[in-house]
């Protein structure tokens, strides 16, 4: 393979880990913005699932029967039946999942671009060096030898 597309190659391959590699921080930010989103429950603040789940707070349940005032017993049983915990799991799980995709896409793009650049650096420490004279060509040799008459 010749010079200018082996370069051609190289350039290509580090784009394209340039492109994944922001790729996957743009996912491993995008699952941490999500578990940073407010969760509520008709009668509890639940805060961000990351922070209910890593301070183990505690579900309030409330009772249908005779409610809080300014809650209804059809939000008290919407509290019970899906409290903050379950809603903070059930957003935390697919935002670990980007979060944790997100990472490994970056890291392993960082690791191809790495080792792309090693070879690139390799490769160009053991080709002789480029003259940018031009070579001798076969006419003007030519010129130059005697040949016998006749």
């Amino acid at each position: 393979m010749d010079a200018p597309a082996e370069r051609s190659r190289a350039g290509t391959l580090l784009t394209v880990t340039a492109i994944s590699g922001f790729l996957g921080i743009l996912l491993a930010l995008g699952g941490v913005a999500w578990l940073a989103r407010p969760l509520a429950t008709p009668t509890q603040d639940c805060g961000t699932a990351f922070s209910f789940l890593s301070e183990g707070k505690l579900n309030v349940y409330v009772d249908p029967a005779n409610p809080p005032k300014g809650i209804t017993a059809a939000e008290a049983e919407a509290n019970n039946a899906k409290p903050c915990q379950a809603l903070a799991g059930d957003r935390a799980r697919p935002a670990a999942g980007l979060v944790m995709i997100g990472t490994a896409s970056a890291l392993l793009a960082a690791i191809v671009e790495l080792a792309a650049r090693t070879r690139r650096r390799r490769d160009q420490r053991q080709r002789p060096p480029i003259s940018l004279e031009p070579e001798p060509s076969v006419a003007t040799g030519a010129a130059d030898v005697n040949l016998p008459e006749g």
